[in-house]
């Protein structure tokens, strides 16, 4: 029985030694790799505090972008960019099918032989000429009326959208009023004048915008007057020309060559651009990037004649940095300041950078007043890219 009771023991010893080796092992083990850890930390990046310097965020624009545009009828076979591609001078954007174009050329071509040929029998009749000269009249007395009486379909809807803008403003502006004596008096929360604060704001860019548009109508009733008189002139002296050299065939047809030459030499010329190479659009500038891609491959273009834009190009040499300044702020900051620009893209980037305009405007965002400040960046290496965003430090004390 003794013998039993002293093998029980021992059996049950030998857990609890087990049990305290794993211990020590397990607090060896844990010593070994915090020595390990304190061996091989490594210092922490971060970025360095500049108690001298004033941070804004900016976001990376352009001052300079170009239209690629067709004016004549064609159809793209191949677009070879993408949006946001990188381009340089001469590389190919897109491909085009130029048949139809060639086509009119060849059209214009044998009408200029044909008329040079017939120069000696051909006399010309000034029915038509006279017509459309009576017709532009008619057209010019009218756009004329519409012009100084404001009598335009479109000036009338403009007119009544304007009183319209002009109300909503007025009742805006008493809102307003209101609510900030509400406001002043402890009667109504901030939120409520904030509402009606936002409110003012689009009604005063809603009149602005009606103005505008206003303008622009009248603009373009005036252009179109401008080329209606143009077009009057240029038939007025087609007939003078005519009728005084009607008896004699040969000064008609001559003056019918020279008018097939010149409508020749300018279908000529709309593809005689700097981006077109032949039948391939390509970039004429030195750095570029891809936007606003308006085609597809077989895409028609330039159809009668109308300019289509195919897409535009950024002009990468004009990259410049836009940074809101609080208006607490602006007064340390002065045209020529040299300040340092930091991608949020690469915050291990610092690129100079030159102010190069101050806005005399403010405008509120997130509550504040902020002034735009325009940066010209000295990054030969393109880290900066339309649409990115960097913070802009400036310095406290002009050096």
């Amino acid at each position: 029985m003794a013998k039993s009771k002293s093998k029980r023991r021992k059996w049950l010893l030998i857990p609890v030694v087990i049990l305290l080796a794993l211990v020590v092992a397990g607090a060896i083990r844990y010593n070994e790799i915090q020595q390990s850890r304190n061996n091989n930390t490594e210092p922490v990046l971060s970025q360095p505090t500049q108690p001298d310097t004033m941070v804004a965020w900016g976001e990376v624009t352009y001052e300079k972008a170009y239209d690629i545009i067709i004016d004549f009828p064609t159809f793209v076979t191949n677009v070879k960019v993408k949006e946001g591609d990188r381009v340089s001078l001469g590389q190919e954007l897109a491909e085009l099918d130029m048949s139809e174009y060639l086509r009119n050329i060849d059209k214009l071509e044998e009408q200029l032989a044909a008329g040079k040929a017939g120069l000696e029998n051909t006399s010309q009749d000034t029915a038509a000429l006279a017509a459309d000269i009576a017709q532009l009249e008619k057209d010019i007395e009218a756009k004329t009326e519409e012009y100084t009486q404001e009598t335009n379909s479109d000036l009338k809807i403009l007119q009544t959208a304007l009183e319209l803008a002009k109300t909503e403003l007025d009742i805006a502006k008493r809102d307003v009023q209101e609510h900030q004596a509400l406001y002043a008096a402890g009667s109504s929360p901030k939120n409520v004048l904030d509402q009606y604060t936002d409110i003012l704001t689009r009604r005063e860019t809603a009149l602005i915008d009606v103005e505008n548009n206003i303008e622009k109508t009248k603009n373009a009733l005036k252009t179109e007057l401008n080329q209606l008189n143009l077009a009057l002139q240029s038939k007025q002296s087609q007939l003078n020309q005519i009728e005084k050299s009607n008896t004699a065939n040969t000064a008609m047809q001559s003056s019918s060559v020279n008018v097939s030459r010149i409508d020749l030499k300018m279908m000529k010329n709309k593809s005689t651009k700097e981006f077109i190479n032949e039948s391939k659009i390509v970039s004429h500038i030195e750095n570029g990037i891809v936007q606003n891609v308006g085609v597809m491959n077989g895409t028609a273009v330039g159809t009668q004649y109308m300019p289509t834009r195919v897409l535009q190009m950024i002009d990468m040499d004009s990259i410049v940095v836009n940074a809101e300044v609080e208006e607490e702020f602006i007064n340390i900051i002065s045209l020529g300041m040299t300040v340092e620009i930091v991608p949020t893209a690469d915050d291990s980037l610092s690129i100079p950078g030159e102010v190069i305009h101050i806005s005399n405007l403010a405008v509120e965002k997130d509550g504040k007043r902020i002034i735009k400040v325009q940066v010209k960046p000295q990054d030969p290496q393109w880290k900066l890219k339309p649409g990115y965003s960097a913070d802009v430090y400036f310095p406290v004390d002009e050096p």
